[in-house]
């Protein structure tokens, strides 16, 4: 199946809805002013990322945008960007820590602070992992969550259903 922009967007579109999206701290990119669309088009090139589609901020120092080709963020420092169909796996920057460090011994586990969550880390096919920050809580979940639905769009579906 060909996965065009439109499709794509239609999706980040249903999936947001799914969660109450747009929000106080999430927009439609599209329901911005002239001038805040300025603002964050002169950190990327819409013709690389497709069309933008959400836009979640934390404050004008965070703040990542999902577009049609591709995931955008500012950490406070630097711009990232992940193409969508390369991502392989979405996490909690802060859970798979915790997990690595309870599969070494380092830490016994226990109960996770949901709520404190803030940093979505990504990671790609070919193992390179980035991380996009949000308001925490339902903000970071509910990006988590549109960005699962992208991984299983970039899952392989066999060709010959014997193998």
């Amino acid at each position: 199946m060909q996965k065009t922009e439109e499709f794509i967007e239609n999706r980040i579109r249903w999936r947001a809805s799914k969660h109450d999206l747009p929000n106080k701290n999430v927009h439609l990119f599209e329901n911005l002013t002239t001038g805040k669309k300025a603002e964050y088009l002169t950190h990327f090139n819409e013709n690389d990322c497709g069309k933008i589609i959400l836009l979640f901020t934390d404050s004008k120092k965070y703040w990542t945008a999902i577009g049609t080709k591709k995931i955008i963020g500012f950490d406070g420092t630097n711009y990232n960007s992940v193409e969508l169909n390369s991502i392989k796996d979405v996490d909690s920057k802060n859970r798979k820590e915790y997990f690595e460090q309870a599969e070494a011994g380092e830490t016994k586990l226990k109960k996770i602070k949901k709520r404190n969550e803030r940093e979505l880390l990504i990671t790609e096919f070919n193992g390179n992992e980035t991380i996009f920050i949000t308001k925490k809580g339902s903000d970071l979940f509910s990006l988590w969550n549109i960005m699962l639905m992208i991984t299983q769009l970039n899952e392989k579906i066999p060709t010959d259903i014997n193998n």
